[in-house]
């Protein structure tokens, strides 16, 4: 079994990340639940978290604060993995490919990549 790539890496995390906030952006702004399972789904959450609290302590207020971050950070690394630069680059480390551009400026810093004129 061969291990992921980094690419593959990346766009898992990506598509993982916008799930994840879309599930949850989503269930929030159209009452996916009705308001008695809202105030069970909220009750449930809010015992999780004082458990959590006298189990960690104040630490469940940096993963507070981490979740956006996180969230931003994988945006970001699906952003930069879908950028036709490391799409090219992915594909000209390929031993058996020879990449082929139009644009010059997609060819500078990977070597190899041929310019079609």
């Amino acid at each position: 079994m061969n291990l992921p790539t980094q690419s593959q890496v990346f766009a898992a995390l990506r598509y993982a990340g916008t799930a994840a906030g879309t599930i949850g952006s989503v269930g929030v702004l159209i009452g996916l639940l009705g308001p008695d399972q809202s105030q069970a789904l909220v009750a449930s959450f809010q015992a999780i978290i004082n458990d959590l609290i006298q189990l960690f302590g104040d630490t469940y207020k940096f993963a507070l604060l981490a979740i956006p971050v996180v969230t931003v950070w994988l945006a970001k690394v699906g952003y930069n993995s879908a950028a036709p630069k490391s799409q090219i680059a992915a594909v000209q480390a390929l031993p058996q490919a020879q990449v082929t551009v139009t644009d010059p400026k997609l060819a500078e810093g990977i070597p190899g990549v041929k310019v079609a004129k």
